[in-house]
């Protein structure tokens, strides 16, 4: 609290009595207030009742010293006890009534130059309550205090010292300065704290957005990096499957070489040789064709994973391409993946991050969906399918794994939600999805409940018009 050091330096012990270690930092606020209220109430109550001894009113100083006395005991209680709701109701109970019994021995309103004005004190300290139903009983039992006042002011003029007209006007102008600048005080205390406290907020989201961030660029790197080690997978069997092609064949070039320098090759072993190299050429082409594929599929998911440029492109061919990079994870649990999208929808829209919304729907259900045994009733099936109608592009996702609860429906999109907690799950997969589909592309994503299991999202974005 920068800003209120200069004026809290001497208190900050006695603003903090009330404090628990497992207290919020609104609920400390709170003690703060009021006990800073009671203490600039006793200063008051300090300098009216030095006032009264000088002028001989030894009856009236009673009062103040009291406030005073009662003070001390409530913040010494509040300080053994941290029982913040017992103190908080007593001081507000002092700040009402007291003024209104000083007025009282004074000899009434105009007598103490109106003293009970002190008690709209009570009402300001009522704010620490922060409830706005108690709020207005305070403000309900100032109002009947003020009725009482102007009822027995009568009685009290036996009370009344005759003090000159130049002191009752000096004790009304003193009364209203004082009760303005402890309102003013309270209030500047009040705001600064609530600043402070904003500020400190504003510190935490810009930490936790940089955190998020830094997740967020994490999960990517996970996704990627899953995509590198199925891509290599994937690129090993074609490049294995061509270097044993490649073998074969300078076998068979050096049993050829050496049947022509022995005059040993006969016409049957020239098309025996023919035919086994046109095999293996052709097998090995095949192979590096896919290993081919295999890599300017994922140059390009991995380019609009990392830029998320706007652009046009084939959404049922992309998709194509992105199932490819992830074909050894669906290998593993022996998963069908069924793409009926149109094959000439063109969708000018973030590649990248189709991808990633994708790619981390076929990932939870190769992790969850169809986690432990396979399925051997049928077969592990995942279909994606996609409609234009109305202007808007709808995208079906659906397997027919497990499924899940309604305990696990109601938080699937929390952030840091995982049932794979200590397994390698941060939990921020669907939550950045869904942060994707609702900010990035403006559209609106659901969870469908397969029957009789399996799990299912539903995109629906809007289409931009060119």
């Amino acid at each position: 609290m920068k800003k209120t050091e200069p004026l809290l330096k001497h208190v900050r012990f006695l603003l903090t009595i009330g404090d628990k270690p497992s207290d919020t930092e609104e609920e400390k606020r709170q003690h703060g207030f009021l006990i800073y209220m009671g203490l600039l109430m006793s200063c008051g109550g300090l300098l009216w009742s030095t006032l009264c001894v000088l002028n001989g009113l030894y009856l009236p100083a009673v009062v103040p010293y009291t406030y005073i006395f009662i003070t001390i005991l409530n913040f010494r209680y509040l300080y053994c006890t941290k029982n913040f709701i017992v103190a908080q109701n007593i001081q507000i109970l002092l700040s009402l009534l007291l003024p209104f019994f000083f007025q009282f021995l004074l000899g009434g309103f105009v007598a103490s130059g109106g003293n009970v004005l002190w008690s709209v004190l009570a009402v300001f300290g009522s704010f620490t309550l922060r409830n706005k139903k108690m709020t207005i009983v305070w403000l309900s039992l100032f109002v009947l205090l003020m009725i009482v006042s102007g009822l027995v002011d009568p009685l009290a003029k036996q009370f009344d010292t005759g003090l000159p007209e130049g002191f009752i006007i000096f004790f009304f102008v003193l009364n209203f300065i004082t009760t303005v600048l402890i309102i003013f005080s309270l209030y500047y205390y009040f705001v600064s704290s609530e600043e402070d406290a904003r500020l400190k907020l504003q510190e935490s989201l810009q930490e936790l957005h940089l955190t998020q961030d830094q997740l967020v660029k994490s999960e990517k790197m996970a996704s990627l990096g899953s995509l590198v080690s199925g891509v290599a997978h994937e690129i090993n069997t074609p490049l294995g499957v061509g270097l044993s092609g490649i073998s074969q064949i300078e076998h068979e070039v050096k049993k050829l070489e050496t049947n022509y320098k022995e005059q040993a090759l006969t016409e049957e072993a020239l098309r025996s040789y023919i035919s086994t190299t046109r095999q293996l050429s052709a097998t090995i082409r095949d192979r590096l064709d896919n290993a081919v594929a295999l890599v300017r599929s994922f140059k390009n998911i991995s380019l609009d994973q990392h830029f998320e440029d706007e652009r046009e492109f084939n959404l049922k061919k992309y998709i194509d391409d992105l199932l490819l990079s992830l074909q050894n994870e669906l290998k593993s649990k022996r998963i069908k993946v069924i793409n009926t999208m149109d094959e000439h929808m063109l969708l000018k829209s973030y590649p990248g991050i189709f991808s990633q919304i994708i790619s981390n729907f076929v990932l939870n259900s190769i992790k969850h969906g169809f986690d432990g045994e396979l399925n051997t009733e049928s077969e592990n099936i995942i279909t994606i399918s996609a409609d234009i109608a109305d202007g808007r592009l709808t995208i079906h996702y659906k397997d027919n794994g497990s499924g899940i609860t309604d305990t696990i429906e109601k938080r699937i999109f929390d952030p840091f939600f995982t049932t794979k907690r200590g397994q390698g799950g941060s939990g921020l997969g669907l939550h950045i999805v869904y942060n994707l589909v609702t900010q990035k592309l403006g559209g609106s994503l659901d969870v469908l409940r397969i029957s009789p299991r399996g799990l299912g999202f539903r995109i629906i974005l809007p289409l931009k018009k060119d």
